[in-house]
């Protein structure tokens, strides 16, 4: 018989539900030596006692409504700000393994809901939804509602949910911690497919630590207007899960604390709130003297720990500007680009097609309007030249174009110093801003405040037209820029598509290949149709960068009028060598293979990079594997009847 830690002297009074707990296992299959974890037994327990639910009568998840849903949401806007990009990643890591993610609120509501649509709906016949609500007195023991009960992560494997209608699932949990260690929300991985011992406890690391990443960011942005702590082990470990944070008030003192300073000093939060952060942590300098931002060695305890002394963003930018200041001037020529010099593909040199013109005219009409412009795209799209042309088409002729390379602009931590300086702000101009998606901190709020101004200036018009490697959604769930300065860049979205998914690849192909035979002056040199067919399987990760370059490559090479494999780029060609290539049927074969090359063998990243869903690139593998059986079963055939031949006329 399974033994339980029942508290309270009277045990014969407890005796009727041991007898319960004991009974409806085995009617489960339960293996008898093996009991149930505490954490489940207690939730069971309260199943029984406390809530009086059937297992077999364990009502479905409520759904909230839309209206109920979206007030949810708003009540934890921050929290959902700082969440979604974890959340994302989380899923892409653990899709594959037939997970789905999840983020619920502090009453069991799933606020964030990521599942792949083929797992879709199995789990909507189980009542896992987004809105639904999952807590432990309505659905009995849960992922999500035990773990908000116990207050810590919660394994809830198959048979061990206390409802019949949810032991096709296993749910790992890890709460997520908001001011004074207030649990403030659930991080849930679910799937239906049957998961061992081991596998839990590895998913588990992985949720606990999605969890505290989420919490710090959180913590952070909780206490934006505090002196900030930063505590971890090892300088060099970039795993936001490894670090604590501290916030202090201006006189010194602990404000909160997260649960990861716990961890690495064993000291309660209760225990610190209130007292001198110098003291508690044992430090030889005072606050005033540390330079913020650098890590300082502390021994505590017999840890050897390291913190970083940050202050609050305001202090902090007025810091930069007034460090900044001087170098304004100097340093604006450097930032800015001609729009004739250094960009690639020029205006005459980009291909507009009829998909081009369209995204041209859209964006004509949102710059037009005084709108800030988003121009998205892989790399060596044509953004750029893209952003001048639409520059050359709607600027008049005082207006000045200045192309600003916000990944520079970072690395020199001086974005103050150029979106702030008066030369900047007494000319009529219209701002590129490329790679707007590496610009750090202290260049977002100075550029934040340039929009603020401009808003203000009703007569001063200065264009922006910011360049991102991704299209504007995947830009805005990734939490790179601050969420006051992304509202005011989303006026309008333009999304250059890949060359792989361009419906007229081979007129692409043909137009740079005579631009370029032009330019180095072989007008007369042709592709022969082996290199043009790899040209066209290829699946140009680089896009028109790449596409160009390797042109200019094969031209180069050429050392008669037609240009052969032999004068194209080796890792092009050995990318697809495996393909027929005089069949033109396989295109689409040779395409996915390099493309399941270039990530990895990951098929859910391959889907995505392709543009299609993973089903559909699944059920496009396994008919090429069918193909490719049929013709090995021919060969063999053709093989055999050859052989039976030979034996006829040489029996």
């Amino acid at each position: 018989m399974l033994e339980y830690d029942f508290w309270g002297d009277d045990t014969l009074a407890r005796e009727p539900l041991f007898d319960e707990i004991e009974r409806l296992r085995r009617s489960r299959d339960h293996e008898s030596s093996k009991p149930l974890p505490g954490i489940v037994a207690e939730s069971w327990k309260r199943c029984l006692a406390d809530y009086n639910l059937a297992p077999d009568n364990v009502p479905r998840a409520e759904v909230l409504t839309h209206y109920e849903f979206r007030s949810i949401a708003q009540d934890h806007e921050d929290l959902l700000a700082v969440a979604e990009a974890e959340v994302e990643k989380l899923f892409l890591r653990l899709v594959d393994s037939e997970y789905l993610v999840s983020l619920a609120s502090a009453n069991g509501v799933m606020m964030l809901f990521r599942c792949d649509h083929q797992l879709l709906g199995d789990m909507s016949r189980l009542g896992v939804l987004p809105g639904s609500v999952w807590a432990e007195d309505r659905q009995g023991t849960n992922g999500v509602g035990t773990c908000l009960r116990a207050g810590r992560s919660v394994v809830i494997a198959g048979k061990q949910h206390y409802g019949l209608a949810t032991q096709a699932l296993s749910c790992i949990t890890a709460p997520v911690v908001g001011r004074r260690q207030a649990l403030q929300s659930v991080i849930n991985v679910t799937t239906a497919r049957v998961s061992d011992d081991r596998t839990n406890r590895v998913v588990l690391d992985i949720v606990e630590r999605s969890a505290r990443r989420i919490e710090n960011r959180y913590f952070a942005r909780l206490h934006r207007h505090s002196n900030l702590l930063r505590l971890f082990h090892d300088t060099e470990s970039t795993d936001l899960a490894e670090e604590g944070r501290v916030a202090i008030d201006d006189n010194g003192l602990v404000v909160d604390a997260s649960s990861q300073v716990t961890t690495l000093t064993g000291l309660p939060t209760d225990e610190i709130i209130g007292r001198p952060a110098d003291e508690v942590f044992c430090m030889d300098l005072s606050l005033a003297d540390i330079r913020p931002d650098r890590a300082y060695p502390i021994p505590f305890s017999g840890k050897n720990l390291q913190v970083v002394f940050n202050q609050p963003e305001a202090r902090r930018s007025r810091s930069v500007t007034a460090h900044n200041a001087d170098m304004a001037t100097s340093m604006l020529p450097a930032m800015f680009v001609s729009p004739l010099q250094g960009l690639g593909l020029a205006e005459k040199d980009f291909r507009v097609d009829p998909m081009i013109s369209l995204l041209l005219e859209r964006a004509e009409k949102l710059y037009n309007a005084g709108m800030p412009l988003i121009v998205g795209g892989e790399t060596g799209s044509g953004k750029t030249a893209f952003a001048q042309m639409i520059a050359r088409r709607c600027l008049e002729g005082e207006t000045e174009t200045l192309f600003i390379d916000c990944a520079a602009v970072s690395s020199q931590r001086a974005g103050v110093a150029v979106f702030c300086s008066q030369p900047l702000l007494r000319r009529k101009i219209c701002l590129v801003l490329e790679r707007l998606d590496e610009l750090d901190e202290s260049g977002q709020i100075a550029l934040q405040t340039l929009l603020e101004n401009r808003d203000r200036r009703a007569t001063e018009r200065i264009g922006i037209i910011g360049l991102i490697g991704s299209d504007f959604a995947q830009f805005a769930k990734s939490g790179k820029l601050r969420s006051g300065l992304l509202h005011r860049l989303n006026g309008g979205t333009v999304f250059l598509p890949p060359l792989r998914s361009h419906p007229d690849l081979a007129g692409v192909v043909n137009d740079l290949f005579k631009l370029e035979s032009h330019h180095l002056g072989q007008p007369e040199l042709r592709l022969s149709d082996e290199a043009r067919l790899v040209m066209l399987n290829y699946h140009w990760p680089g896009n028109l960068r790449e596409l160009r370059n390797a042109l200019r490559h094969a031209v180069v090479l050429a050392e008669s009028d037609r240009i052969g494999l032999e004068h194209l780029p080796e890792d092009i060609v050995s990318e697809i060598a495996r393909t027929d290539l005089t069949a033109r049927s396989k295109s689409q074969t040779s395409r996915i293979e390099a493309a399941l090359r270039h990530n990895g063998g990951n098929v859910s990243l391959t889907a995505r990079y392709l543009g299609v869903s993973r089903a559909t690139l699944y059920r496009k593998i396994q008919i090429q594997k069918s193909r490719e059986k049929t013709s090995e079963v021919e060969s063999t055939g053709r093989e055999s009847k050859t052989k039976a031949s030979g034996c006829a006329l040489f029996g």
